[in-house]
């Protein structure tokens, strides 16, 4: 786990889901206008940012303390702060 390769791979696959999911979430479940889901859209993607950079700072102090599972159960959660962020300011903004 050392390798950059390595991790340039796992990042490869953590980041679409991990900015996906939560617009497709908005998409399905949003009945707002168009200009208030596109801040909803953006908020969210700033969010997903924030949060995978914390959790691959995170991932990565793990894996060199040789808890490569514990890592792993961070990405994993991580991957839902976005969506808590989102059903918590859950409410339309009007224009």
């Amino acid at each position: 786990m050392d390798d950059p390769v390595t991790w340039i791979i796992i990042i490869a696959f953590y980041a679409p889901l991990h900015f996906m999911l939560p617009v497709l979430f908005l998409f399905i479940v949003g009945g707002e206008t168009e200009t208030v889901r596109k801040q909803l859209i953006r908020r969210a993607l700033i969010d997903a940012a924030l949060s995978m950079v914390v959790a691959f700072s995170i991932a990565v102090l793990l894996v060199n303390n040789n808890q490569i599972g514990f890592a792993m159960v961070v990405l994993i959660l991580f991957m839902l702060a976005p969506f808590i962020r989102i059903i918590k300011n859950r409410r339309v903004i009007k224009e």
